[in-house]
């Protein structure tokens, strides 16, 4: 009775992981609202069905509290700074930190199963671009790798989305290496060798520097099997770099080519862009301009949640609107939208994260976590994802705040 109760437990365990791992590449690529709905709303229930919300508010307001309070922050800023005026959508969407704060709270709930959600993340992301891959290479012919879910047309997709793709690839790939290196088999070699092709064939920039900072982090993690594995994972990758003939130029003219594409424009220099994006007359170098003088004029509370896209429009020389842009860099948008105050309750999160870890970080599995939150702190600082289940699911699997705790049977 009791070998059927436990089988049942872990059949009902995989299942709630599996609809976690499909609800987090619906969000990320190129998906129907009804569909993220209904996935996200499964993994809500499977979670609440599983563990339970019994004491959820107490566990609110002692173990989440620093999380509750950025996310209350956050809605005050925005109601007290509201311009219905603004004729495009706000950005940090403001419900989502409610949304995805709540999706946090029941994930890490069963953080102590943080290997087997991960598994499941791993799995239904491979599974799809097993099949993404060849399509976009053979039948699509596409320069780039899109987070196209193959359900609308294909020269609608998103383009923002695929360095989203990327990105959470690249968050999976330290635990990736550390499954490796506990187990040298077909499935895991296959894995990391179609995360590194997504990766590549996705042409970001952001998501080459994380992958590569987690593999140096697995090297010097002081993990022996740990680190030869991701040495040789490193060699891998640079012998391919090396066979192919892979510059920082050719590369640089390969993403140009995606973004002729994607634009369909061909006024773009390769040579003049590479060196343009890493230089002081880079847009995102203004717009982290705009958001240190932003802070400078209200420097304790900023001038509130989403008011940067509606207070830095970019213009043509002909004085034609181009775009109301973001940050790309998450501390930016804190320090000018939330101010001091925003930025070390934020900074408070990520603390607490890792000093969860820290009690423990003999354990490789904890070693693997920090190393995942020290590649979204990078992360963050490339792209905005504050408000996006992306960065609250990394925050809820390396958050050991019920390590210890025995998950509740299904009733």
């Amino acid at each position: 009775m009791l070998l059927e109760d436990l089988s049942k437990k872990d059949v009902y365990l995989n299942l709630v992981s599996f609809f976690i791992g499909l609800t987090m590449l619906a969000m990320i690529l190129t998906t129907s609202t009804e569909v993220r709905i209904a996935l996200f709303t499964m993994s809500i229930l499977g979670l609440i069905f599983l563990k339970g919300s019994i004491h959820l508010f107490k566990q609110m307001l002692t173990k989440y509290y620093i999380y509750l309070i950025f996310v209350l922050v956050c809605f005050i800023s925005y109601f007290l700074n509201f311009d219905n005026s603004f004729p495009l959508k706000n950005y940090p969407e403001v419900e989502n930190f409610f949304i995805f704060f709540t999706f946090f709270i029941f994930l890490n709930q069963i953080q102590h199963h943080y290997p087997l959600i991960l598994r499941h993340c791993i799995y239904t992301a491979v599974f799809f671009l097993s099949f993404s891959l060849p399509l976009h290479l053979f039948f699509l012919e596409s320069s780039m790798l899109t987070a196209t879910s193959f359900f609308y047309d294909f020269d609608a997709e998103s383009y923002s989305n695929k360095s989203t793709l990327a990105i959470y690839l690249a968050l999976l790939f330290p635990f990736l290496i550390f499954e490796l290196s506990k187990r040298i088999n077909l499935i895991n070699t296959y894995s990391i060798f179609i995360f590194a092709i997504s990766i590549f064939y996705i042409f970001s920039r952001s998501a080459l520097i994380l992958t590569f900072v987690g593999l140096i982090l697995c090297i010097v993690s002081f993990e022996r099997r740990l680190s030869i594995t991701a040495i040789f994972v490193s060699f891998a990758i640079f012998f391919s770099i090396w066979f192919f003939e892979i510059t920082p130029k050719k590369y640089n003219e390969m993403k140009m080519q995606t973004n002729i594409e994607y634009f369909n424009s061909y006024s773009y220099d390769p040579s003049e862009s590479l060196n343009k994006s890493f230089s002081t007359d880079s847009a995102r170098f203004n717009y982290l301009k705009n958001s240190y003088e932003g802070f400078v004029e209200k420097p304790l509370f900023g001038h509130g949640v989403a008011s940067f896209r509606r207070n830095n429009p970019v213009y043509s020389d002909d004085g034609k609107l181009l775009r109301h842009p973001v940050t790309h860099n998450d501390f930016a948008q804190i320090i000018y939208e939330l101010g001091l105050f925003g930025l070390i309750i934020f900074l408070g999160m990520l603390y607490f994260n890792l000093k969860s870890l820290l009690t423990n970080m003999q354990k490789t599995e904890n070693k693997i976590m920090a190393i995942q939150i020290l590649v979204l702190i990078l992360a963050i600082n490339l792209i905005n994802l504050i408000d996006h289940i992306l960065f609250w699911f990394i925050m809820a699997v390396t958050y050991k705040s019920f390590s210890d705790t025995k998950i509740t049977q299904p009733n």
